[in-house]
């Protein structure tokens, strides 16, 4: 689950507003029974870590609310919100905080003043306020560029004064959260100066960096991003949490009503499940993702309140449901945010020039080193294999997407192909001489600086036939132009791959399954295990296209199980199709799924290869190239990591999606030692 460290708290005047909803609560006179019922509700339940309250007039209930929350260890955030909003006895106008008439000003911050001292009673580590009314723009922009400097003056006072006072008492920091708000002059809206989060992050630069106010931060709501807008007609979006990302310090969710003729209108927080609710599950989602993206870890609260015949225990039960439903989506999980992998940083031009040098100068370096690699005493660790495949350029197949040469970067090639490799749970790699040769020189040069190679322990199977080059007329001839059975053996290789494409009405794959039978009989004799790719094609427009279904994949099976002198040594490499189970009855010899053609996300792959390994038991991992090496921007071993763990831990798609997430971007100096 998505942000599962993340601290979850609820606006406890907004969601237990009083006895029959009439705002007691956030008035501060709430009834003692319904509010020490309703705290110590929130307390005792585990979903909750933390809680906002807002002014308890009552010294007494304070008290006894405050002993309810340290005692349930709940990180409290003191709502000055309230306070602000109804403004009791009105003496302070609008503008509040920002008041551009400095006693009013003035008299606002020494109202804050006296909400921190009641935080420190209620022992709450945080304080949300707001700031003010917007004076709007009738004459011109000066009165809202005086109602900032007014805003930036408080906060700093108010900063300065938390933090001196947390030293006196003797107390941790008192994070001080400004929320932003609606600049809408409409009934149900706020209208507030912050506001939209160009002009928040402009006062928070200012009050950090020339004040030094670090205790300041801002709060961002849901509920409020559709409703502030600056210059735009539309809101804001969940991409403004990537430049709010640095000054985050709590957020709240919650859903507004964009329909004016709507009685709750505007900024009303109703139940998530709203019928005009404007934010959906997938915005929420959406929400979540960007959250994830951008690895917050601070607090999350829900702002929701009963409206009509709503009770506050179901609209909590079900904000409840719809944050885990988001947290649960694959998408939220895996999101990349701002990563983007560089293969040249993992893998730079000085080692991609010394692996040409090596060839110059000691080409003996590629059969010294395929002699000291420490191989595997059994092919499996664990019956279980995650192979990625590295032989796609050697048939004129250099696609990824829509760059046709994607795979033509030999450097870049290399790079992801290596960086797959250091993770311990990838169990090796396939490839032609070329690509396996390469990988020998760079594990010798790892060899001499560290004492470890980096294929040792790897399985290292050889690709055999690539002579049915993608496109040609004579493609489905597959003859064996790269390795043979004899030069595998002399590299000391694990295994060969070899493959076959069957269409009934080519002449050419009675043909190329006569060699496949000979290169099968051939490694036989010389104890090397074949891992054999049969798939059923038939010829389109585009060219051959593989029959995905799985009548056509249990035929084809039937046919490449018997093909050589003996099936001892034989895997198959099947892709996943639907109705996998019945695929894997149609043989007893051992699985590897395949990925097919890069999708830019790993997402359905690795729940296609979940759904697999619970297909038979004779599915036993993957033989997995151009979806690992070629994850869109993601990094081709956080990627690999993650299927391995579907593969060898059985973890779940969604475990595994998190797995990779964790990873991504990790030892990206492992080739250090060489470089």
């Amino acid at each position: 689950m998505a942000l599962e460290k993340n601290v979850i708290s609820i606006v406890h005047s907004m969601a237990y507003p009083g006895p029959g909803k009439t705002n007691a609560v956030a008035r501060g006179e709430a009834p003692e029974t319904y509010l020490i019922t309703t705290v110590k509700k929130i307390a005792d339940d585990p979903y909750f870590g933390g809680i906002e309250v807002t002014r308890i007039k009552n010294r007494d209930h304070r008290k006894k609310v405050a002993k309810i929350l340290k005692d349930a260890n709940m990180v409290v955030t003191y709502s000055a919100q309230p306070v602000q909003l109804i403004n009791e006895d009105a003496l302070i106008d609008e503008g509040d905080i920002s008041s551009i008439d400095e006693t009013s000003r003035i008299n606002a911050v020494a109202r804050i003043k006296e909400c921190i001292e009641e935080a420190f009673e209620l022992g709450a580590s945080n304080f949300a306020l707001v700031s003010g009314k917007d004076p709007g723009t009738s004459n011109g922009l000066k009165a809202r560029r005086e109602a900032m400097r007014s805003l930036v003056r408080s906060l700093d006072e108010i900063c300065q004064y938390a933090s001196e006072r947390a030293a006196e008492i003797g107390v941790g920091e008192l994070n001080i959260f400004l929320e932003m708000f609606d600049r809408l002059d409409e009934p149900g809206c706020k209208n507030m100066l912050i506001g939209p989060t160009t002009d928040a992050i402009e006062v928070i630069q200012e009050l950090r960096n020339v004040y030094r106010r670090n205790n300041l931060w801002l709060m961002y709501d849901l509920s409020h991003m559709l409703l502030m807008k600056d210059s735009s007609f539309d809101g804001e979006d969940p991409f403004v949490l990537r430049k709010l990302a640095p000054y985050l310090g709590h957020i709240h969710i919650g859903t507004c009503v964009l329909d004016k003729e709507d009685p709750l209108y505007g900024d009303t927080h109703p139940r998530l499940d709203y019928p005009n609710s404007a934010v959906t599950k997938e915005l929420l989602a959406e929400f979540v993702k960007e959250l994830q993206a951008i690895r917050y870890s601070k607090g999350i609260g829900f702002e929701i309140a009963p409206y009509g015949d709503d009770q506050s225990d179901a609209i909590v039960r079900t904000a409840k449901s719809y944050l885990d439903e988001a947290r649960d989506r694959y998408d939220v999980n895996y999101a990349l945010g701002r990563y983007f992998f560089r293969p040249r940083t993992f893998f730079p031009e000085n080692l991609f020039a010394a692996i040409t040098d090596a060839r110059v100068q000691r080409p003996e370096i590629i059969t010294e080193e395929a002699a000291a690699r420490k191989r595997r005493d059994k092919l499996t660790k664990n019956g279980r294999l995650m192979i990625l495949a590295c032989d796609h350029p050697a048939r004129y197949v250099t696609n990824v997407g829509d760059d046709p040469i994607g795979m033509g970067d030999r450097m870049d090639y290399l790079g992801r192909i290596t960086r797959v490799l250091i993770h311990d749970e990838v169990d090796g790699v396939m490839g032609t001489p070329d690509i396996v040769e390469d990988l020998l020189i760079v594990s010798a040069m790892l060899r001499e600086k560290t004492g470890k190679g980096l294929l040792d322990d790897k399985v290292i199977l050889g690709c055999m036939n690539r002579a049915g080059l993608a496109g040609a007329r004579y493609e489905m001839d597959d003859r064996m132009t790269a390795f043979t059975a004899e030069s595998m053996h002399r590299l000391r290789l694990d295994g060969a791959k070899i493959m076959f494409r069957l269409d009934l009405n080519d002449k050419y794959s009675l043909r190329t399954l006569t060699y496949c039978a000979k290169a099968i009989t051939e490694c036989n004799a010389l104890g090397l295990p074949t891992f054999l790719e049969p798939l059923p094609v038939q010829k389109t427009d585009r060219g051959y296209e593989v029959k995905l279904n799985y009548i056509d994949m249990i035929r084809v099976i039937g046919v490449a199980s018997a093909l050589g002198d003996s099936s001892q040594n034989l895997w198959l490499k099947i892709p996943y199709v639907d109705k996998y189970d019945q695929v894997a009855k149609a043989t007893s010899l051992p699985i590897l799924m395949l990925g097919g053609a890069s999708k830019g996300t790993p997402i359905d792959t690795i729940e296609n290869f979940e759904r697999g390994m619970g297909a038979g038991t004779n599915v036993r991992g993957a033989l997995v190239g151009r979806n690992v090496l070629y994850p869109g921007v993601d990094d081709p071993m956080a990627v690999a990591g993650a299927i391995s763990k579907v593969i060898h831990s059985e973890y779940s798609t969604l475990a595994a999606i998190k797995y990779l997430a964790s990873i991504r971007g990790t030892d990206m100096d492992a080739l250090a030692p060489i470089c």
